[in-house]
């Protein structure tokens, strides 16, 4: 029996080491904690022996699929994609979406406008400026959609290895930490999204504005519609049916304290997916000494699809 259970030991700690030991954000303050893969969702999942991902086929779509609506954030390495091809892969993934031109600002990517360019040079060359940034808050990406449940994919073309981060939360682990006063209040609250009350969509066209539902409603407490987990649905701009809400204030800001975050550090190739119904997310600072004046080029394209 101890024979045995050693040698079980020792098979988990080899799985262990070889999807990482995946370090999580207790708060803002970069405190970390690092959870063992036998957890159940793991923010951050590396799926490793996909190979080339421009060449998979509908087993290898069905295991990035799996382990996105298990894990809420997965990451792929070592990847070499065009424009087109990212879009190809997303397509495979999911049906893919497109946006209305005016939601993609002044700097759109030429002949692809399945992507969003989150860049920090125009496609011209031209620098963006030190006060430019693109989704430094929390947010879900498309809860504006009349369908919210959809995945983001953002590849890195040109980056300054760890120099960058993006960081996410998971909104159905967080449900457990919250004072049981805060789950009866978001258990009775009803957050409504407009299109026109997103920061990175303020100079879009009224034509476009009308494509969407004026306000997609979401219960403060939800179920996820592929794993079944109960997640708490917050947004910053405090918005439900009774309008705007400011009282709401202190409960955005103990999902975001308290909620455990994963902060990826951007290589050159990595891909990153997440589920937009699981997570949020926002861009984290920089490291290495760098921040908003940094002219590194840091050159990430962005698919979004149907889950």
């Amino acid at each position: 029996m101890l024979r045995k259970c050693s040698l079980t030991l020792k098979i988990l700690l080899i799985i262990t080491f070889i999807n990482i030991n995946h370090c999580f954000e207790l708060d803002d303050k970069d405190e970390l904690s690092c959870k063992l893969v036998q957890d159940h969702a793991k923010m951050g999942f590396v799926i490793y022996d996909i190979g080339d991902v421009r060449k998979i086929g509908p087993d290898e779509v069905h295991r990035i699929r799996s382990k996105l609506v298990e894990n809420g954030v997965v990451v792929i390495k070592n990847q070499t994609l065009t424009r087109e091809d990212q879009v190809v892969l997303s397509s495979k993934l999911g049906n893919i979406i497109v946006l209305p031109p005016s939601f993609e600002g002044n700097d759109p990517e030429p002949g692809y406008p399945e992507i969003q360019r989150v860049t920090n040079y125009f496609h011209n060359g031209t620098w963006k400026g030190k006060t430019h940034c693109f989704g430094c808050y929390w947010h879900k990406d498309g809860d504006f959609q009349e369908n919210g449940y959809m995945f983001s994919l953002l590849y890195a073309d040109q980056v300054a290895n760890n120099r960058s981060s993006t960081k996410f939360l998971d909104n159905c682990e967080v449900l457990g930490r919250l004072d049981k006063t805060t789950v009866q209040v978001l258990s009775r609250t009803v957050f409504a999204i407009s299109v026109r009350d997103i920061p990175d969509f303020v100079k879009a066209t009224e034509e476009d504005y009308l494509l969407y539902p004026n306000y997609k409603r979401y219960n403060g407490i939800y179920t996820h519609p592929g794993n079944g987990r109960r997640c708490a649905y917050v947004t910053a701009d405090l918005v439900t049916d009774a309008g705007y809400t400011p009282d709401l204030k202190p409960i955005f800001e103990e999902v975001t304290e308290r909620s455990v975050k994963y902060r990826h550090f951007w290589e050159q190739g990595d891909i990153v997916i997440w589920d937009n119904l699981a997570v949020m997310h926002r861009a984290g600072t920089s490291g290495g000494g760098t921040g908003p004046a940094d002219k590194t080029p840091r050159m990430l394209y962005r698919t979004q699809s149907w889950l």
